[in-house]
């Protein structure tokens, strides 16, 4: 795995290194999406074909999943975030 560095400007802006961009294929006008995971912070071009990320976590613990229990799990961490709060109680929207 190769790791970059960059500096954050005083205006909270960031240069993706052009060695990075290159890797992801980045270019003027791409949309990045970011996101944080247990405080590292995750940036996935928007415009990736996700058959790209195959394999990209490893083999699966317990084994392949079928499509269905692939649905059934994507339902369930859905239904959890909307009744998710930052303050830990629910939301009564959801």
């Amino acid at each position: 795995m190769r790791v970059w560095e960059a500096t954050l400007s005083a205006k909270g802006q960031v240069t993706i290194p052009r060695e990075m961009r290159e890797a992801l294929n980045l270019r003027a006008g791409d949309q990045l999406i970011y996101s944080v995971v247990d405080g590292e912070v995750i940036m996935t071009p928007k415009n990736i074909d996700l058959k790209d990320l195959a394999g990209f976590l490893g083999a699966p613990p317990n084994g392949p999943a079928t499509l269905e229990e692939i649905e059934a799990a994507t339902v369930q961490s859905a239904g959890d975030n909307a009744l998710d709060t930052d303050d830990g109680s629910a939301n009564v929207a959801a």
